[in-house]
C-alpha cells in the first residue's frame, strides 16, 4: 500500500472496532454501464465504478472470473469484482455533469465472529448487493441504512469535533478538502444454500449487532467474513455549489447520498495447491487486530502478492460504447437518470425514454495497420533505445505514438512512462527488442486512455512495422561504399555540394552523377557532397556513426544486397554515407 493510500486510511482505521481485518487496495478497473448481478447480459440502468478481476463482463461466473488475466487487488488470486455507482459533479450553470475520478478503493475483510467464534470464507459463486438505489430516507434502526456512510477527508484536522464534518449517512453540505470516502458494509450471514436471490440480498442477513457483528439468525446460520468498501472520490477538484442546488450526484440521479449501494461477486479460489487462501487468511491473520494493509504480514497471501500486476491490470472485455463524462461535461447522465432531488420515492424519468442502440467497445486506441506489439523492453543503459523523432504530452495513447512514428516512416515506435513516445529505424545504445520483460513492467496507464498501458519507468512498450525498414534501390551503376569520416583538414569530398530540406540518398547520388562525379556522400540529414577522390584523413567508419535521419523520405530506404549497413540514415557531423560508382 502506498503512502497516499495509507494516509487516507488512518481515520477509518481508528474508527473501526477492535476486530481483526485485512485490506485490499485497488485502482480503478473500469467505469461503465454494466452490472452482471442486476442486469446480466445487457446494459445496466446506470454507470458503475468497478474494481477487481479483469474478466468483469456483462455476465460472469466463478470459472470465468478465475480465468481472468489479472486483478486490481494486490493478492493475485482474488479475482472477485467489487462495484458501486459512479459519482458525478453537477454544474447548475448549464445543467451538465462530469464524472468525478475515483482515487482508489479499499475492500476490507473483517472476521467478526459470533459467539461460536467461527467465520467462513465466501462460498464459490456467491454474489450479493448491499444498499438500495431507491432509498430516500434514513432510519438508524435499520442495519441496511446504517451500512451506508460517508467520510469527508480533511487531513489538517481543523474540523475535528465539528458535527457538520463527522461521518454521516448522506452527502455533506460542504466540500471535502482531501476527497470524500463513500462507505458500505455488506451483511455477513448466509442462508447456507443460495448463492444469489431474486433481490440479490435476501439470501444474506445481518447479525444481531447489525453492522458491528454478533450472532447470525437461525434462518441464515453461516457466518461469513464481513465485507466493507471504501471508494474515495476526488471531490476536492470540483467546486461546491450553494445549498439551493446539488453538487454531487450518483449515477442513478440520486442527490441525497441515501441511494448509494454496492455489488460483490466472489472470485476467490476454493483451493490453491490444496489450500483455501481466503480461509487461511481469516484463520491465521487475525492476531493483534490483523494485518490491515500490510499484506506481507499475512503468510497465506505472501506467495500471491503482486502489486505490479495489480497496478497494470486493465479490462479484458468490451465496455458500453458511450461517453461517461471523464474530463469533460456531458448533457445527461447515461441511461434514464434525470436529476433526483429531494425525498420523493418516485424516481424521475425522461419523457418517452428509450435505450439507444448502444454497442460495446474495448476503448483501446487503434494501432495503424502494419504495426504489431513486440512487448515490453528495457530502456538502453547508455542513452535512449530509440533516438529518432519523439514527443511527450498528456494526450498520449498507444495509437498516438505509433501514428506519430508512422508519419516519419519509422518502423519502431516505443511508448514510455505513460506520456512519452520515441521512434527509430533500429535499436540503439545496447537496447534489445528480443529480450522482453514481463508486461507488468510496462504498466503505466496511458495519459489519455485509462484502458491501456503506455510503457513504464525506463521501460517501453515497443511496436514494429517490418514494411517500413529502409530499403534503398541505388541508381544503375552505383554501389555502397559505407560510412566514412570527414577528412583531417577538409571535407572528404570537395568537388560539389548542396543542401536540401528534402534530401534523400537518391537525390544526392543523382545530382553528383549528373555533374560527372563518381562519389556521392550525404551528411547531417540535408547535406550532399560530391567528388572523385577522398581527401587525406577520410577513413571508413561504422554504420552506427551514420545515424542522422534524412530530411526527405530516406528513412524508408536502405541499401540492397550485402550493403544493408547503410540504412537510410545519413551522417552525423563529421560522418558521411557514401555511394560510389562501379
Amino acid at each position: 500500500m502506498n503512502v497516499r493510500s495509507l494516509a487516507k486510511l488512518l481515520p477509518v482505521l481508528l474508527a473501526l472496532p477492535s476486530n481483526a481485518y485485512f485490506i485490499l487496495s485497488h485502482g480503478s478497473l473500469e467505469t461503465t454501464r454494466l452490472d452482471p448481478i442486476v442486469s446480466p447480459g445487457g446494459i445496466s440502468s446506470h454507470v458503475h465504478s468497478i474494481v477487481g478481476g479483469s474478466n468483469f463482463d456483462k455476465t460472469i461466473d466463478i470459472a470465468k472470473m478465475r480465468n481472468g488475466t489479472c486483478t486490481t487487488a494486490a493478492v493475485s488470486v482474488d479475482k472477485s469484482n467489487y462495484w458501486v455507482p459512479q459519482l458525478y459533479y453537477y454544474n447548475p450553470d448549464d445543467q451538465t455533469y462530469q464524472a468525478i475520478p475515483l482515487s482508489f478503493a479499499n475492500t476490507y475483510y473483517l472476521p467478526r465472529a459470533g459467539s461460536d467464534g467461527i467465520v467462513k470464507a465466501f462460498p464459490d459463486g456467491l454474489r450479493m448487493l448491499s444498499g438500495n438505489p431507491n432509498r430516500r430516507t434514513y432510519d438508524s434502526s435499520i442495519p441496511s441504512n446504517v451500512a451506508i456512510s460517508y467520510v469527508c477527508l480533511d487531513y489538517d484536522t481543523s474540523h475535528t469535533g465539528d458535527p457538520a464534518w463527522a461521518q454521516r449517512n448522506s452527502f455533506f453540505a460542504h466540500n471535502c478538502p482531501d476527497g470524500m470516502r463513500a462507505q458500505i458494509n455488506f451483511p455477513p450471514c448466509w442462508d447456507g444454500v443460495n448463492l444469489d436471490s431474486s433481490d440479490h440480498s435476501s439470501h444474506m442477513a445481518w447479525p444481531s449487532g447489525g453492522v458491528d457483528g454478533g450472532d447470525c439468525p437461525t434462518s441464515h446460520p453461516v457466518h461469513l467474513v464481513s465485507l466493507f468498501y471504501e471508494f474515495i472520490y476526488e471531490v476536492q477538484n470540483f467546486p461546491f455549489n450553494n445549498a439551493s442546488v446539488p453538487t454531487w450526484v450518483w449515477a442513478n440521479g440520486d442527490t441525497t447520498g441515501y441511494g448509494y449501494h454496492g455489488d460483490f461477486v466472489n472470485g476467490w479460489p476454493a483451493l490453491v495447491n490444496g489450500s483455501n487462501v481466503l480461509q487461511e487468511a481469516i484463520d491465521n491473520c487475525n492476531a493483534d487486530n490483523g494485518v490491515g494493509g500490510e499484506l506481507n504480514n499475512c503468510p497465506p497471501f505472501v506467495p500471491y502478492l503482486d502489486s505490479a500486476s495489480a497496478s497494470s491490470c486493465r479490462p479484458q472485455n468490451p465496455l458500453v460504447d458511450e461517453d461517461v463524462g471523464f474530463g469533460h461535461f456531458i448533457n445527461k447522465l447515461p441511461g434514464n437518470n434525470p436529476l433526483w432531488v429531494g425525498n420523493s420515492t418516485t424516481k424521475p424519468s425522461w419523457p418517452n425514454y428509450t435505450e439507444p442502440n448502444t454497442t460495446y467497445t474495448d476503448f483501446k486506441s487503434v494501432i495503424p495497420a502494419g504495426y504489431s506489439d513486440v512487448g515490453c523492453i528495457a530502456e538502453a543503459t547508455s542513452g535512449r533505445a530509440l533516438t529518432g523523432p519523439s514527443f511527450a504530452n498528456d494526450n498520449m495513447t498507444r495509437a498516438a505514438c505509433v501514428s506519430f512514428c508512422e508519419s516519419y516512416g519509422m518502423p519502431l515506435a516505443g511508448v514510455e512512462y505513460g506520456r512519452e513516445c520515441y521512434c527509430d529505424v533500429t535499436m540503439r545504445n545496447g537496447a534489445s527488442n528480443t529480450t522482453l520483460l514481463d508486461e507488468t513492467k510496462c504498466g503505466s496507464t496511458c495519459a489519455n486512455n485509462s484502458y491501456e498501458n503506455c510503457g513504464g519507468s525506463s521501460t517501453l512498450e515497443l511496436f514494429n512495422n517490418p514494411s517500413l525498414y529502409p530499403v534503398t534501390k541505388l541508381p544503375a551503376g552505383w554501389t555502397a561504399n559505407g560510412c566514412r569520416t570527414e577528412g583531417s583538414s577538409s571535407r572528404a569530398l570537395t568537388g560539389y555540394s548542396f543542401t536540401s530540406s528534402s534530401m534523400t540518398n537518391e537525390l544526392c547520388i543523382t545530382t553528383c552523377g549528373s555533374k560527372g562525379y563518381i562519389y556521392a556522400g550525404a551528411e547531417y540529414s540535408q547535406e550532399c557532397y560530391c567528388g572523385n577522390t577522398f581527401t587525406t584523413g577520410s577513413v571508413a567508419a561504422t554504420s552506427s556513426d551514420c545515424n542522422a535521419h534524412c530530411s526527405g523520405k530516406c528513412q524508408r530506404q536502405r541499401l540492397t544486397g550485402n550493403h544493408h549497413k547503410l540504412i537510410a540514415i545519413q551522417g552525423t557531423t563529421q560522418r558521411l554515407v557514401v555511394e560510389a560508382t562501379a
